[in-house]
């Protein structure tokens, strides 16, 4: 039977992508939820770092006393149709996409993402990634967005990748946990915690990954 290539898993936001679409996603959210509830005061929660607590905050006042599954797939369409919205081809750090390509016959892609089920073809096909990835392991709507646990259920389904590309001191701390190998990427946001490998420029990783 012949081996299968070993995966590659890949962040959106903070390596394929920059922060910029989700970031104002964000932003927008509660500025519809504003508009929905003729409460401009909403407008204020979106800069918070709990900010999902306010999301179901939010929720409960617009559609009252409702289960909390409910309140998630409201809440996090409504999230994916804004992030799709505000996603533009400039956001591709198109140096990184090139890269994927250039390994894609060595190599199974994975996008590990917690974007919203729904939003993640659009956003790939208004970016012109739509072909790239061979495994995209996206979060269902249903359930509060959870990176480890989607860890999880990947090692679970396909086996430990071969690298973790990511950005976010959450993500390379779980990898830790997990016993993935990570290189952490800086050309987004840097964070503070490294990766088995760190890098600032996409052309670092072709010493690591070829």
């Amino acid at each position: 039977m012949k081996s299968q290539k070993p995966i590659i898993a890949v962040d959106f936001d903070g390596a394929l992508l920059r922060s910029r679409p989700f970031d104002e996603a964000h932003k927008r959210w509660f500025s519809v939820m504003s508009v929905l509830l003729n409460d401009k005061s909403i407008n204020q929660y979106a800069g918070l770092e709990n900010y999902f607590d306010k999301v179901h905050e939010v929720m409960k006042r617009y559609l009252g006393n409702v289960d909390r599954e409910t309140r998630n797939v409201f809440a996090r369409n409504l999230f994916s149709m804004v992030t799709v919205a505000e996603a533009d081809k400039k956001d591709l750090v198109d140096d990184f996409a090139r890269y994927l390509r250039k390994i894609k016959p060595k190599y199974r892609l994975a996008l590990i993402t917690t974007a919203p089920e729904t939003s993640v073809e659009p956003i790939l096909e208004k970016v012109e990634c739509v072909d790239l990835f061979d495994i995209l392991y996206k979060s269902s709507v249903k359930k509060h967005p959870n990176k480890k646990e989607m860890f999880k259920e990947f090692l679970k389904e396909y086996g430990k990748p071969a690298f973790y590309i990511g950005n976010g001191d959450k993500d390379i701390t779980s990898c830790k946990e997990l016993g993935i190998p990570s290189i952490s990427v800086n050309w987004v946001s840097q964070g503070q915690v490294k990766g088995d490998y760190d890098v600032k420029k996409v052309k670092e990783l072709e010493k690591i990954i070829h």
